[in-house]
């Protein structure tokens, strides 16, 4: 990906953590995370984060994040604590639960605005905050009316539900005042669909083929020619998603500026995308999970 920081220069954005660095951060964290029955886990998420900012770098410059694990425990405490009441006062009254219910669904955009404000605010860069601007309208129109009306169209509208959120967002954050301006197309989310239906119905129809045939042909036992078609539909499921993937992330990106200060590029391509998706959940099933701070690297 690139950054045009100036009229005349381009950066691009690079990322230097390594595989090994920080599975051993990540272990450690874990496994001080389960036998303090969750407790550290504020501390794990603070230094995971940390981590991953540092060592994204921009124009010779890192990300920052800047909250306090102590910030997060009591986000977390207040949350248990919550929950907890929640259960014990129902048991005692439901009616008390369900008003308790209707509570926590009218705090919920107040709830989304809020994490992604913190999210915002410890994001530093050059030792200038970013920070979101969304309203407690803006949050209801675009979460939870805007998913039901995608529902309601069979999910026809749901490319186009899906862009008016992440352009809502990214419209909504600033940087050293300056907001950020996302001119996507909910056009381009359509060919994305369009194109990975197109590629998962022809896969589907070559893979039903050749798996009409094996099938036949292992009516007698089994066949290394099933494990074929196990392999091409999870292959095909890897195309599919990298198509969409691909093309969504790269049109965001040339359609993201923060108010003619910087503008963004990218060009990822879908093939090694696909390649590194698979490869990504072999090495997750294959290690019971122990790699996924190996694919986070990975995939950054």
């Amino acid at each position: 990906m690139e950054s045009g920081l100036s009229t005349d220069r381009t950066d691009i954005i690079k990322f230097s953590g390594q595989s090994g660095e920080y599975f051993k951060l990540w272990f450690v964290n874990m496994f001080l995370s389960i036998i303090t029955l969750g407790i550290y886990s504020a501390w794990a998420k603070v230094r995971n984060t940390q981590y991953m900012y540092g060592h994204t770098n921009v124009d010779n410059n890192s990300f920052r994040f800047l909250a306090t694990p102590v910030q997060i425990l009591k986000g977390r405490i207040i949350a248990v604590i919550v929950f907890i009441l929640y259960i014990a006062l129902s048991k005692i009254n439901p009616l008390i639960g369900i008003v308790m219910a209707l509570a926590f669904l009218v705090a919920s955009p107040w709830l989304i605005i809020q994490g992604i404000k913190f999210t915002m605010r410890m994001t530093a860069y050059r030792n200038v905050r970013f920070s979101f601007e969304g309203t407690y309208g803006g949050v209801i129109v675009h979460f939870i009316l805007l998913p039901i009306l995608g529902a309601i169209t069979l999910y026809l509208a749901m490319p186009w539900v899906i862009q008016q959120i992440q352009q809502y967002i990214h419209n909504n954050i600033t940087y050293g005042g300056k907001h950020f301006e996302q001119k996507s197309s909910a056009g381009q989310y359509y060919i994305a669909v369009l194109f990975s239906i197109g590629i998962a119905l022809l896969g589907a129809a070559l893979i039903t083929a050749f798996g009409g045939v094996t099938i036949a042909s292992s009516a007698a036992g089994p066949s290394p020619g099933l494990i074929l078609v196990g392999l091409a539909v999870f292959v095909l499921f890897g195309i599919v998603n990298a198509v969409y993937q691909t093309i969504v992330f790269n049109h965001l990106m040339k359609t993201l500026e923060i108010e003619n200060v910087v503008s963004f590029d990218a060009n990822m391509k879908t093939i090694p995308f696909a390649i590194l998706v698979l490869t990504n959940i072999l090495l997750i099933v294959a290690t019971f999970g122990l790699a996924i701070p190996i694919v986070k690297i990975r995939t950054t």
